[in-house]
């Protein structure tokens, strides 16, 4: 996803064309034009990060416009994930109902759950066929879903389709290519590889693309000490070595490795779909002479982490019944739409990826769509942040050459089992 910053950017390009919105119907059971004797039923709040264009006030004017008797109050909070996060745990701690409707990253969603701050959702509700398998299940923690999937997200590999005709599929296809960099004075392949949250995500696809995972399904016990996952980093710290991943690379987050191939400086990028707009602006360099392709794996395609946002209903929301109507209309095809078509973001619906459409603005919609059928989610864990910093630590000291993979793997088992109690 990528991760949760780049959703919430994605949301400064909503644009008055939320307003199509009017002149849809949106249907919920629970939902009343008048006088209910539901006591769940009223206003509610909804808490995100910040709305850079004052865009998500109009979609839900939408819904206040279809409920009058249930509006909807939009708080910001700050642009921060961690400063958010820090804000949820504050009040849910202290059991406040002033957040009915919650922005949940995909990884808060199981800390939330399991501390009994979110309400278990209906799965017929927001957990429907059409939703897509990864998206479901980073919602669901101990068997119930705890947050309705409102926006999913995979990363893909950029390509410059002008100097590579077929986009690899493997590791091994990939370094191949690179003589191809090599011989256009040009570095060739890099993602997110600084010692934050995009290495954690880097680190999970090439360890998952080698059969390896940090926990198990429950979370509740580590397996990163395994000959796969060992396998898998070994990966990315001799393309390191070889030069294949350039020394700079190290300090990557997301925009570095934009700017590095939208410049047509970088041959290959694995990046977050938002990247497609930059390669396309009309100052790029690359307009026109890039594609987008699944991320290579071991022997095939490879499996991308998931990044997105889950809607949590607050277990101390008094208006319950609203708020889990509310997150299931927020996912409906018509509030969907607006993800792909306008604010150029991964829709957690599988129908919208074949739609002609939607297509025609955003051509890379199927590939990103057969990208999120194989995604995972990353670990599900209450504890996540420290699992997280557990992973980063560790594989960023053997990208540096500082420690083998060997010890990297052996230290990061150590510290998640740490972590997860």
């Amino acid at each position: 996803m990528r991760g949760r910053r780049d959703l919430q950017l994605g949301i400064a390009t909503i644009g008055i064309a939320v307003l199509a919105l009017s002149g849809c119907s949106g249907t919920t059971s629970g939902s009343s034009t008048g006088a209910s004797v539901d006591p769940g039923v009223g206003p509610i709040t909804f808490a995100s990060g910040k709305d850079l264009t004052g865009a998500m006030p109009q979609l839900i004017a939408k819904w206040n416009q279809l409920h009058p008797d249930q509006q909807v109050t939009f708080i910001e909070l700050s642009a921060s994930p961690d400063d958010q996060r820090n804000s949820f745990v504050q009040d849910l701690q202290a059991k406040s109902s002033k957040y009915d409707v919650l922005w949940d990253d995909v990884v808060w969603t199981a800390e939330f759950a399991a501390h009994g701050w979110l309400e278990p959702l209906d799965p017929a509700k927001v957990g429907g066929s059409d939703v897509l398998p990864a998206a479901k299940a980073s919602a669901t923690y101990d068997g119930k879903m705890y947050g309705a999937p409102f926006m999913t997200n995979a990363g893909l590999l950029y390509y410059r389709s002008d100097l590579v005709p077929t986009p690899p599929t493997t590791w091994a296809e990939l370094e191949a290519d690179c003589s191809i960099a090599k011989a256009n004075n040009m570095d060739c392949y890099a993602g997110q590889f600084n010692q934050y949250e995009g290495l954690t995500v880097n680190a999970a696809e090439a360890i998952n693309d080698f059969g390896g995972s940090f926990l198990s399904a429950d979370g509740k016990s580590v397996t990163v000490d395994s000959p796969q996952a060992r396998a898998g980093l070994q990966q990315l710290v001799d393309m390191f070595k070889n030069g294949d991943i350039p020394p700079a690379a190290i300090t990557y987050q997301e925009s570095q490795g934009a700017d590095a191939f939208t410049s047509g400086t970088l041959l290959f990028l694995r990046n977050w779909p938002y990247v497609y707009t930059a390669g396309s602006a009309a100052g790029s360099a690359i307009k026109g002479k890039f594609g987008m392709a699944l991320l290579p794996g071991q022997n095939g395609p490879g499996i991308s982490s998931l990044g997105g946002i889950d809607l949590g209903v607050s277990a101390y929301s008094k208006h319950k019944t609203t708020a889990e109507n509310w997150v299931a209309w927020m996912q409906s095809p018509e509030a969907q739409k607006i993800l792909v078509s306008v604010m150029n973001q991964a829709s957690v619906l599988k129908s919208l990826y074949t739609d002609p459409t939607l297509i025609a603005t955003s051509p890379y919609l199927p590939t990103l769509g057969q990208q999120l059928l194989t995604a995972n989610p990353r670990p599900v864990t209450p504890n996540y942040n420290a699992v997280s910093l557990a992973i980063q630590k560790n594989a960023y000291a053997a990208l540096q050459g500082k420690v083998s993979v060997d010890a990297a793997i052996t230290q990061m088992a150590a510290d998640l089992k740490q972590a997860i109690q």
